[in-house]
């Protein structure tokens, strides 16, 4: 009898320790997932530099001053030009907020040119026109939307032009580098950390261009050119002002 009495006397005593040392275990302590830095925006901000090409189109005005070859001579045309060029590019951009402006300068080897062929007393008469080369200095202004930018740009432009006039008598050829200007606008994407891919257009007017012809009868004859060229072009860049900047 007295054991049982002490085996429940036992039980009633660890009954009433239980919840006791249970309250006393310490809460599980709870752990915050660690934060993650969101991925870093692009910056434009810095030097970049780049290969780009296109092709170009654009018109040639001639126009003939003093002595006509003959009857019929017309004294003014108009001849198209197209062709292609390749070249490079070096700028620096600064980015305030989402505004971006620069300074950029480029120059391509060329191949645009186009020739026109008139009848002149029975005899063939051949204007041709070449641009070998052009390049620009322009600034930029443009609106970065994340790793996209939109820009327009203008500034002067440079052109080595060479026209030609040759008949069955003689010929004459003059190289000549022209001052211009240009206006454009195109739209750029960082594709990868450092690296931007674009496409541009660009309007080129290089003024005008006088040929002195080496006839030996009409030594004052001489030719004006005017000489204008819209350009389209994809390049790819590479910025050496660092990958991005977190903002949060």
């Amino acid at each position: 009898m007295k054991r049982v009495f002490l085996g429940a006397v036992s039980l009633m005593v660890l009954g009433a320790l239980a919840p006791a040392g249970a309250a006393d275990l310490a809460a599980r302590p709870y752990t915050k997932a660690p934060m993650v830095a969101p991925a870093p925006l692009p910056t434009w901000t810095g030097f970049y530099i780049g290969l780009q090409g296109g092709g170009g189109w654009g018109r040639s005005d001639e126009t003939f001053f003093n002595a006509p070859n003959g009857f019929g001579f017309a004294g003014t045309q108009r001849y198209d030009i197209n062709g292609g060029f390749a070249g490079g590019v070096i700028g620096y951009n600064w980015q305030v907020d989402n505004i971006v402006f620069g300074l950029e300068g480029d120059y391509h080897w060329a191949d645009i040119n186009g020739r026109s062929g008139v009848i002149t007393a029975g005899l063939g008469d051949s204007y041709f026109t070449k641009l070998r080369g052009f390049g620009d200095i322009k600034g930029r202004l443009g609106w970065a939307a994340g790793p996209a930018l939109f820009f327009v740009s203008g500034g002067a432009a440079v052109g080595d032009l060479q026209h030609r006039y040759d008949n069955p008598a003689f010929s004459t050829i003059q190289n000549d580098w022209r001052w211009g200007w240009t206006i454009g606008a195109g739209a750029e994407y960082m594709f990868a950390p450092n690296w931007s891919a674009k496409v541009e257009y660009n309007y080129l007017d290089f003024g005008k261009s006088t040929l002195q012809y080496n006839n030996p009868l009409v030594a004052s004859n001489r030719s004006e050119w005017s000489d204008t060229v819209h350009t389209v072009k994809a390049g790819i860049s590479y910025h050496f002002g660092g990958p991005g900047v977190s903002r949060y």
